[in-house]
């Protein structure tokens, strides 16, 4: 019985003290996010005093993946970088009707960037425990390019366009919750909730073929244009993370 109470005591603080090690200054935290994803909705609607009402809907969606590499500077307190490989994907409709008629535009445009940024997480961890909550800040500027397709309508035409995206500069900044379940002392897996500021600018070039509904004549445009857009948004990530610190008796 004595030992049987022996071998408890070693288990139960030896996963303390495992656990105190795993959030005290020094241990690296290495991990990636298998999935960030961010969704974001407006609606504008134009009622002019001439009648006409104008319609504009725009939705945005993004999806990231990439390292990420932190240290802990203090108990329970990491700092540290991750890259984001990003794909953005903005659709948006705009219908205009009028006493006499409806016209109304379609357009997408697809973006993949490459990003690096900084982030913080604070975890509450007083003791051991498989499920430990934290709070996290981060950041992350990127760059990179895209493709762009859309079409038109009038009472008279119909348009279809394609163009590319260039030089393409992204920042963001957000923050979130998150919960980390723990396999073991040196492995988890984390999900989160949280808010996220982003800003676009990029130069856009479009050809637009129109044909004429009634004779069925075809001509040919080209737009040039630089594009700067701000969105609020919500995310949701899961990732994975590995905790290395020196076990006790390992070290001088």
């Amino acid at each position: 019985m004595k030992k049987a109470v022996i071998f408890f005591n070693v288990l139960v603080f030896g996963n303390l003290s495992g656990a105190k090690a795993q959030f005290n200054k020094g241990t690296l935290m290495l991990g990636t996010t298998i999935g960030s994803t961010a969704y974001s909705s407006a609606n504008s609607d134009y009622d002019y005093v001439n009648g006409e009402v104008r319609n504009t809907g725009t939705k945005t969606y993004s999806f990231s993946i990439g390292p990420q590499l932190g240290i802990f500077v203090a108990r329970n307190v990491v700092v540290g970088t991750s890259v984001a490989f990003s794909t953005t994907t903005t659709n948006t409709n705009t219908t205009i009707t009028n006493a006499s008629s409806t016209t109304g535009t379609k357009s997408s445009t697809t973006n993949y960037t490459i990003g690096l940024g900084p982030f913080v997480r604070y975890y509450f961890a007083n003791a051991f425990a498989k499920n430990l909550f934290y709070l996290q800040v981060n950041g992350n500027v990127a760059s990179g390019s895209g493709s762009s397709s859309g079409s038109g309508f009038t009472t008279t035409n119909t348009d279809q366009t394609s163009g590319s995206v260039t030089g393409i500069f992204n920042w963001n900044a957000g923050g979130s919750i998150g919960l980390e379940h723990f396999f073991d002392k040196h492995v988890g897996m984390d999900v989160s909730l949280g808010y996220l500021y982003s800003y676009a600018r990029s130069g856009n070039k479009n050809t637009t073929v129109t044909t004429t509904d009634a004779s069925e004549t075809v001509t040919t445009s080209t737009s040039n244009y630089n594009l700067t857009t701000g969105t609020n948004g919500i995310t949701f990530a899961v990732g994975f993370h590995w905790f290395l610190w020196q076990e006790p008796g390992n070290g001088h």
